[in-house]
Formats: C-alpha cells, sequence, structure tokens
C-alpha cells in the first residue's frame, strides 16, 4: 500500500481531497512541534490518516540528514541529503552521503527519504537529479531501505504513486523503484 507524506499547514482537507483523486490510499501528516490527532478526519474519508513529527521524538519521526541525526536512535526516517554540500566536485558529485554514512545507515536500521516536492520546485533540476542518482547508486550497493514521497507543503504538489516509480525507474533503479513506495507503509502498519 501507498502511504504519501505531506506537511499541511492546517489544510489537511484540501491534501486529502486531492489525495483521494490520486488514488493514494494514505496520508501522512508530518508537523512540526507535535502531532495532531487525524480520528476526526478519518471518519470523513476512506483514506487511512496517520501523524508523525519532523525532527521530534515520535513513533513516526522524520529527521533532516545531519551527522547527529543518524547516530540519534529517535530519527528513523532521514531526508535532505542533496542539500548537505552546496557544490560537487570536479570530478564527482556530493550527493551527502558516501559509503561510511550508508554503512551507518544500514547498522542503526535508519531509512532513507527521497522529497519529491524538492525535486519539483528545484531551480537546478539537473544537479539534484544528479545527486539523486548517486544516493541510488549507494542505496542499491549498500540494501538500505528507500521511501519516495511528495513532502508536499501544499495540495497541490502531491503526486500519484506511479509518478514516483516513473521517476526512480528514469534513473535506471528498476527494484529500488518497486519497493520505494511500499517502504513506509510497512512501517505504519
Amino acid at each position: 500500500m501507498f502511504v504519501d507524506a505531506c506537511l499541511p499547514k492546517n489544510n489537511e482537507e484540501e491534501f486529502i481531497k486531492v489525495a483521494e483523486k490520486l488514488g493514494t490510499k494514505a496520508l501522512l501528516f508530518l508537523y512540526e512541534k507535535k502531532e495532531k490527532n487525524v480520528s476526526l478526519l478519518q471518519s470523513k474519508t476512506k483514506l487511512e490518516l496517520y501523524s508523525g513529527i519532523i525532527n521530534g521524538s515520535a513513533k513516526i519521526n522524520f529527521a533532516k540528514a545531519e551527522q547527529q541525526n543518524i547516530a540519534n536512535k529517535n530519527s528513523q526516517f532521514l531526508y535532505g541529503f542533496e542539500d548537505l554540500e552546496k557544490k560537487d566536485s570536479f570530478h564527482y558529485r556530493r550527493s551527502g552521503t558516501n559509503q561510511v554514512l550508508c554503512k551507518l545507515m544500514k547498522t542503526k536500521n535508519k531509512i532513507f527519504v527521497l522529497d519529491m516536492e524538492k525535486i519539483i520546485t528545484s531551480s537546478d533540476k539537473e544537479t539534484l537529479l544528479g545527486r539523486l542518482q548517486q544516493n541510488l547508486m549507494l542505496i542499491k550497493k549498500y540494501k538500505l531501505d528507500l521511501i519516495i514521497c511528495s513532502f508536499a507543503t501544499k495540495p497541490s504538489n502531491l503526486r500519484a504513486e506511479e509518478e514516483y516509480k516513473a521517476l526512480i525507474r528514469s534513473l535506471g533503479y528498476q527494484e529500488e523503484a518497486r519497493n520505494a513506495t511500499k517502504t513506509l507503509s510497512k512501517f505504519l502498519l
């Protein structure tokens, strides 16, 4: 089952309407400070709704990719690796990950999260996609769990599951595309 994650700002009902049109089965609402109770919204829709926190301590906790968060036991889902370095080297992409971090993430059972909204809104898509491809190569090599979700701040930035898979497939990673949209549901159910 595909679960998409988004960052609502008191517009959860708009996200639900768009997600229903896209055929999404479940939504994970991520909040900055504390989780909101989504049971009232749940009664109004057929979607399964979940809530989690960014950079906090909850059952579902997403954290920006930084050295302390990789070692932190509370943050299980890590995103934003592509933003860690400002400039690429002349000889290789500085994608924010390397073999040492990937081995550490594997031993700590961390999950690599790809942020679709960053790709949609980026002004330098070529560099971002190059860094993303570098990270996918390392994810495959070290057999890390991968999640791709929208992280949409606006309902219009939500995408259908097939669009996420198509992006990863277009970068040359068939197996990862199949699993990337299913991984989050394993942790929620």
